[in-house]
């Protein structure tokens, strides 16, 4: 039988068996009562059984209201006096955002021994009694199933500040993805329009969706205005609109409205009118953009993942969405548990006589995460000394990019989360990649969202994590 180096832990669910063992160790289980619930949009159900399973109370429903849960409270507390009570067990399915109001609620209640459930942990207790059915009495004994199993994460309510980060970095990223969209729509008008004109130097890259492109594309929508202006104009358009361009490109611009090809004038104006709503929404959506990139900002300073600004490459964009996605930090113990949230852990083979030689990672945790992880870790390799280092390292023994990216990814999340649980600056044994002022980061950023007078307050909030400004 081939050997492992690992050792298992305590209990055979892992940590999470740790965690229901250690308050149950001197509870005697036949009062120890479980309370499963099956969550839903307007109605709830539950029953309540003893730790071996044995039913005290047959599966009943109740609403989703304060009077609903007046009744779950009370039946439980029906159940508790025929029979001694040491511990109440509840748990419930991570059922997209509709299971948060309940737990919270029961937090408030006093219940402190709740449990979440991934889906996936109650869908094999389901299959492991081959039951091919799915009712909602089938998924509330799974429930409770997985639950007396181990499988479940004590539910910790929301923290004010790290819940706010991650509310508004998702709704950024809601908002980017339609920023996208109207892009790719102006551009596909643009090519009918004005065919070939983002080619030009002028238009390359960022420069085409600068506020001075924008407005030159809606006052300028054809070519035949094109044609009519001069290189002054054009020079002084642009100047006034913040932006400078030079003689020759703006000679070249005239020139090639004079050559390019002419689009069907059929339903030119229609185009012209779409363009312009477009980028009016366009500017609108980036405006609200730039306010909550500012506002993610002001989170961000009041909470100790502000250090993570003190990794060179690190902008504060990309520590707050770090930092929303794993909140809250203190339902990891150890670094290892945020990798495999992430689901960037690699996962073992092994039978009795071989072992494979490839450890995929599992993919199985967060999107979000993992996306803004393997993101970071593409450009900290390329630019941040310390982890270019170690990727490096990594592919001159043999690794392909991709297996450095991942491990790249995977000590970030190590680093940035002792960095967070200790509130310490990053100070590798190396010296490299350290950013020489991370308040500097903050400074820039206001002054390029145009909002300076925020520069005092912010850096003042920033320093009890980062220390005195230098």
């Amino acid at each position: 039988m081939v050997k492992s180096n690992n050792t298992i832990s305590q209990h055979l669910s892992g940590s999470k068996g740790n965690t229901l063992t250690s308050q149950l160790h001197y509870k005697d289980l036949e009062n120890v009562m479980v309370v499963p619930i099956e969550v839903g949009k307007s109605y709830n159900k539950a029953l309540v059984a003893n730790y071996f399973g044995c039913l005290l109370k047959d599966p009943f429903e109740f609403h989703n209201s304060q009077e609903g849960f007046r009744l779950l409270h009370n039946t439980i507390a029906d159940v508790a006096k025929n029979q001694p009570v040491e511990e109440v067990l509840i748990g419930m399915e991570a059922t997209g955002h509709y299971f948060k109001n309940p737990a919270e609620s029961l937090a408030e209640m006093g219940y402190n021994n709740l449990f979440i459930l991934n889906p996936l942990s109650t869908s094999h207790c389901r299959k492991a009694g081959l039951t091919w059915s799915k009712t909602d009495d089938i998924d509330l004994r799974a429930v409770g199933q997985a639950l007396i199993s181990g499988y479940g994460t004590v539910f910790r309510l929301e923290r004010p500040l790290w819940e706010d980060l991650r509310q508004i970095c998702r709704y950024r990223r809601f908002l980017i993805r339609h920023q996208t969209a109207y892009k790719n729509r102006i551009h596909c008008i643009l090519d009918r329009l004005l065919p070939g004109i983002t080619e030009l130097e002028i238009f390359t890259g960022s420069h085409l969706w600068s506020d001075a492109s924008l407005a030159f594309f809606n006052k300028h929508p054809d070519l035949d205005s094109m044609k009519q202006l001069k290189a002054k104009s054009v020079i002084t358009f642009f100047q006034k609109k913040g932006r400078r361009i030079s003689p020759e490109e703006a000679h070249r611009l005239i020139r090639w409205a004079k050559e390019a090809l002419h689009p069907s004038s059929l339903i030119k104006t229609t185009r012209q009118f779409v363009l312009a709503s477009l980028i009016e929404r366009l500017k609108q959506l980036s405006q609200g953009i730039r306010e909550i990139e500012i506002k993610l900002l002001g989170y961000l300073v009041r909470i100790p993942a502000v250090v993570l600004l003190s990794i060179d490459y690190i902008g504060p964009v990309r520590a707050a969405e770090f930092a929303g996605e794993i909140t809250p930090i203190d339902q990891y113990s150890r670094s290892r548990s945020l990798v495999k949230a992430a689901g960037l852990d690699p996962t073992r083979y092994q039978s009795s006589t071989q072992e494979s030689t490839k450890h995929y990672v599992s993919n199985m945790g967060s999107r979000a995460l993992r996306y803004i992880t393997i993101n970071s870790a593409n450009d900290l390799m390329k630019h941040n000394d310390y982890f270019a280092h170690f990727a490096k390292e990594l592919m001159r023994r043999g690794k392909s990019k991709g297996c450095a990216c991942v491990a790249v990814g995977n000590r970030f999340i190590r680093v940035a989360f002792w960095m967070i649980k200790e509130q310490k600056s990053f100070r590798p044994p190396n010296g490299l990649g350290i950013s020489k002022d991370p308040f500097f980061k903050i400074k820039a950023f206001l002054q390029d969202h145009q909002a300076s007078e925020l520069i005092e307050e912010y850096l003042s909030h920033a320093q009890k994590y980062l220390g005195k400004k230098e």
